[in-house]
């Protein structure tokens, strides 16, 4: 279950050439950064000076902190803690959260450094992210919730949603919006003015003339994502945000979880973007139609510990959803999840980038071990590679 060399560096463009002011949908963007890239490190962009190594001389005193949120279980905990702290694997300190849970129990949730610089505020463990591309599972699980509720198929054309769709999307299918083989232009022309009106802007992605055939080419597209979002709404009759917390975020537990803007998530958790020293969202405080959909779900990693145990029961997914959920497409993706194997058998992940936040979230669907780290910069070690070591120390855990 390899990933072809095109569709590698492709991925590992998405990581590099971020930029926001591109386009109204690239200014949207949230980059998926390929699991099977591990041997890759990235040089990156100048980073800010680390505000959480209280070791190397020179550099800002990590503040003093006491987090009741925090867990850190056992040898395996410790192991997992260290690591976070090394300077042999962070030269530039770690500022973010990571959580590593085995069988159900957390053997290590942790904030480090700073959530804002000025004043110097400690990383919690309980810090709310916006989980950029990670999202796009979210709207995935929505999709298939809205089948499991017969209102929609996963094979339903375009044009039993949009009647005066053009007649070369009128075909495309909701299934190949979700696994990115639609054909559809991955940075269409929007109009910025009207990026938070939700029929202007599907209108918007639906005028461009499709770039190949639907179905028969892999490309990551955010647009398709922006589209998916504005159908969940259409087909739902509930706005996108209220049915993800109906009909996923409450029946997970995802006690915390919401959206960037949605008046339900506390913005004053997330953490500031480049290690805190500027807003947390990239995007703004209000979420439009140019990236709703696509990213801006807001979740600790304890909301996402409980995402991962609600997906290992059926109530939230019946196993028939979770089979399509699953069910891998060309280049090995599959509806909002990267599948692959390797230690510890089948794996779901995604990762997302905007601005400098990166995030990156593993399950290992034949173990109970998951995976979610969040970072307020963008590292020069891939993540992928850092999540490798960490599942290698919970994999050799025992006694869990």
């Amino acid at each position: 279950m390899a990933l072809s060399a095109a569709a590698a560096f492709g991925l590992l463009l998405s990581w590099f050439a971020l930029d926001p002011a591109a386009s109204a949908a690239s200014a949207a963007s949230c980059s998926r950064i390929g699991t099977l890239a591990r041997s890759a490190l990235r040089s990156g962009p100048n980073v800010a000076p680390p505000a959480d190594d209280d070791d190397r001389k020179g550099k800002p005193k990590r503040p003093a902190t006491a987090d009741p949120s925090a867990v850190v279980e056992g040898a395996a905990g410790q192991e997992l803690d260290e690591f976070m702290q090394s300077a042999q694997h962070f030269p530039e300190g770690f500022n973010g959260c990571v959580l590593v849970a085995k069988e159900g129990a957390v053997l290590l949730a942790k904030g480090y450094g700073v959530a804002k610089a000025d004043p110097p505020t400690p990383m919690r463990a309980d810090a709310l992210w916006d989980w950029c591309s990670v999202s796009k599972q979210f709207t995935a699980a929505a999709v298939l919730k809205l089948e499991m509720q017969k209102k929609l198929k996963l094979d339903d054309p375009l044009k039993k949603f949009w009647k005066d769709a053009p007649k070369d999307k009128q075909a495309i299918t909701v299934r190949q919006l979700l696994n990115h083989t639609s054909g559809l232009p991955t940075a269409p022309e929007l109009d910025r003015a009207k990026l938070f009106d939700r029929d202007a802007t599907a209108q918007g992605i639906l005028a461009a003339p499709v770039v190949r055939e639907p179905g028969k080419k892999w490309e990551y597209n955010n647009a398709a994502y922006f589209l998916l979002a504005a159908l969940i709404e259409r087909v739902s009759g509930e706005s996108f945000e209220a049915y993800c917390r109906t009909n996923l975020f409450a029946p997970a537990g995802m006690k915390e979880a919401g959206f960037i803007g949605d008046g339900k998530a506390d913005h004053a958790r997330a953490p500031g973007d480049a290690r805190g020293t500027k807003p947390p969202f990239a995007y703004g405080e209000r979420m439009s139609w140019g990236y709703r959909g696509a990213g801006g779900a807001l979740a600790s990693v304890f909301d996402m510990l409980a995402w991962d145990e609600a997906l290992r029961g059926d109530k939230l997914l019946s196993k028939a959803a979770k089979a399509q959920y699953y069910a891998v497409g060309l280049e090995n993706y599959a509806l909002g999840w990267e599948m692959t194997k390797g230690a510890g058998g089948l794996r779901a992940a995604h990762s997302g980038h905007t601005g400098n936040l990166v995030t990156y979230y593993l399950r290992l669907l034949d173990e109970r071990v998951v995976i979610a780290i969040a970072y307020s910069y963008e590292p020069k070690t891939h993540p992928s590679i850092t999540v490798e070591e960490l599942l290698r120390i919970a994999r050799s855990a025992k006694g869990k």
